[in-house]
């Protein structure tokens, strides 16, 4: 089975691939390059393996291998495996291709070559010739002239019903130029059979220029035409219509007497006076208009050097983000502007606040990349917190945290062991010992604090309840000690650990302040000695002040009433015996 690609238009026109199934070879690939590609096609817009052709039962199937420039089967482009059918047109690079399993007529017999070739071909095999021909040309109605560029002044003559290929590659090429800037196939040249000559450009990178126009499609041309390829111009010249040209001979010039022309000269030779010439108002016009030109360029130049320099304003998007970033303090970010990448890491306080800070983030465009490392406080707490109550010692302690990066222990536990027990079990399963302050209130210490205090400061009448830092005072204090009291009162309200404080002591006088023991101690008599010493009997023993009853020394003996003191606590005893 054999099948043939036809160049039918485009760089590769004429030029035919054929391929033949073969049991060693059933797949071909086409391309620029030689050494990858069974097929060759130079063609700039053809990739280095840009197709390939497998032979199969069903025919011919054709497969797309270039992204960039994409192989097309009759207009549409090739983005799975078809099978090629009869007929089809087939786009690669820029050459279309016509499709056929039928083996291609023999090519007409090629046109005469021209002079420039056929002069220098002396033998069957012999390389094409590099040079233009500068010889005599054939009489032929048209005639290429090159007039400028590296081959100026050949000539080449073209017979009618012929075709030129015209480029810098001698072995394709009927007309070569040797020329850089010219494509190796740059342009078709052609004359019908009625002698009118076209040319046509063949996708070269500089194009044809006719006349000063670049030419887009094929193009009929006259006689004189003007054709640039790259730094080459010809013309094109029609011998026929250059004989028909009428040349009218220069009118004959009148002859000036010898005499005259003397005294012309003479005169021409006389000075004349500056001031005695008149200026033509066009020329002053001129003139002013020149010289305003030249002023307005002058002040332009002198304001080159004068320019302030451009300030070229760059935006720093590290700043709308540090912008976003001031209401979470305790957020450090990174920014990598090239790649648009943000990296985060620090601490915010709850699940709302790392909610808001993403999305204030998302809402700038040029990040592309966000790596969150945020910590939110409120879940490791609530973690710690989860932990801790596991335990019914510390059931009154719990974790919080004031701010984002910061967390507080607090509460109370009955006994030293207790806390240590507790810094021991933090210490192990908590990560962020650095930032944790621990506020945990031993309640045995406290009370022993409290009591030492009041005590000190006279009130060992007064009593406490102590419980999950709340205080409850009972008791009495005399009206004299009432303020005493009151700023002992503010002092236990400065100490840590103490959050709720009740204050139910009794404020009484000197006698209602003492505890009354007359239920329990009866007097039975009394005596006065010298009217001032009191003596009574308690319990049948003789008493004065200064002794001691049960344990109860007696400060005082009234008419009415027995003072009593034990260990800062007043008692009294009250009789009346008249």
């Amino acid at each position: 089975m054999k099948g043939f690609l036809i160049a039918e238009e485009g760089p590769l026109l004429g030029q035919t691939i054929s391929f033949e199934e073969t049991d060693e070879q059933k797949e071909w690939s086409l391309g620029r390059d030689p050494d990858t590609s069974d097929l060759t096609l130079e063609d700039p817009m053809v990739s280095r393996q840009h197709a390939i052709i497998r032979a199969t039962p069903e025919g011919f199937i054709f497969e797309n291998l270039s992204s960039v420039n994409p192989v097309t089967q009759n207009g549409m482009v090739i983005a799975e495996p078809v099978l090629l059918k009869e007929g089809d047109i087939i786009q690669i690079g820029s050459t279309f291709f016509h499709f056929t399993t039928k083996a291609p007529e023999m090519e007409e017999a090629k046109p005469p070559l021209a002079p420039a070739e056929e002069g220098v071909k002396a033998e069957e095999g012999a390389e094409m010739p590099s040079e233009l021909h500068f010889g005599p040309a054939p009489e032929t109605r048209w005639l290429l002239k090159v007039i400028s560029g590296p081959n100026a002044g050949a000539e080449f003559a073209m017979q009618k019903s012929s075709t030129y290929l015209i480029g810098k590659d001698p072995n394709i090429c009927d007309i070569v130029f040797q020329d850089l800037s010219v494509s190796r196939q740059h342009a078709r040249l052609s004359i019908d059979d009625e002698e009118n000559a076209f040319i046509e450009d063949l996708g070269s990178r500089n194009g044809v220029i006719v006349n000063g126009e670049l030419i887009d499609e094929k193009q009929l041309l006259a006689s004189q035409d003007l054709v640039a390829l790259g730094t080459t111009t010809f013309l094109v010249i029609d011998r026929l219509e250059a004989r028909e040209t009428i040349i009218s001979p220069p009118a004959a010039l009148p002859k000036i007497p010898v005499a005259e022309e003397e005294a012309e000269k003479i005169e021409e030779k006389e000075k004349r006076d500056w001031k005695e010439l008149i200026i033509p108002k066009r020329h002053l016009l001129l003139g002013g208009l020149l010289g305003a030109i030249l002023l307005t360029s002058l002040f332009a130049m002198l304001s080159l050097f004068k320019a302030e320099p451009v300030v070229v304003i760059q935006i720093d998007e590290s700043e709308k983000i540090q912008i976003v970033m001031e209401k979470f303090p305790a957020v450090q970010f990174s920014f990598n502007q090239p790649s648009g990448k943000l990296f985060l890491t620090g601490n915010v306080l709850t699940k709302i606040d790392h909610q808001e800070m993403l999305y204030l983030l998302k809402e700038l465009r040029f990040i592309q990349n966000l790596e969150d490392n945020v910590i939110v406080d409120e879940l490791v707490w609530q973690s710690m917190n989860a932990l801790i109550s596991r335990n019914p010692d510390w059931i009154a302690v719990s974790m919080y945290g004031p701010e984002a990066g910061k967390f507080v222990l607090r509460g109370y536990v009955e006994a030293l062991e207790e806390a240590e027990a507790l810094v021991d079990f933090v210490n192990l399963n908590f990560e962020y010992l650095d930032r944790l302050d621990n506020h945990v209130v031993i309640e045995k210490n406290l009370q022993t604090e409290i009591e030492n205090l009041l005590i000190e400061k006279g009130f060992s009448a007064v009593s406490f309840e102590l419980s999950n830092g709340e205080i409850v005072f009972s008791g009495r204090v005399d009206e004299k000690e009432k303020r005493s009291f009151s700023t002992l009162l503010g002092d236990f309200k400065k100490i840590p650990g103490i959050r709720v404080m009740k204050n139910y002591v009794i404020v009484t006088t000197g006698e209602t302040s003492r505890v009354d023991l007359s239920e329990s101690y009866k007097v039975t008599g009394f005596s006065k000695r010298d009217n001032k010493d009191f003596f009574v009997v308690i319990n049948g023993r003789i008493l004065g002040q200064g002794d001691l009853l049960d344990g109860m020394q007696i400060s005082k003996i009234n008419p009415r009433m027995v003072f009593l003191e034990k260990e800062g606590i007043k008692y009294r005893i009250n009789y009346n015996l008249q």
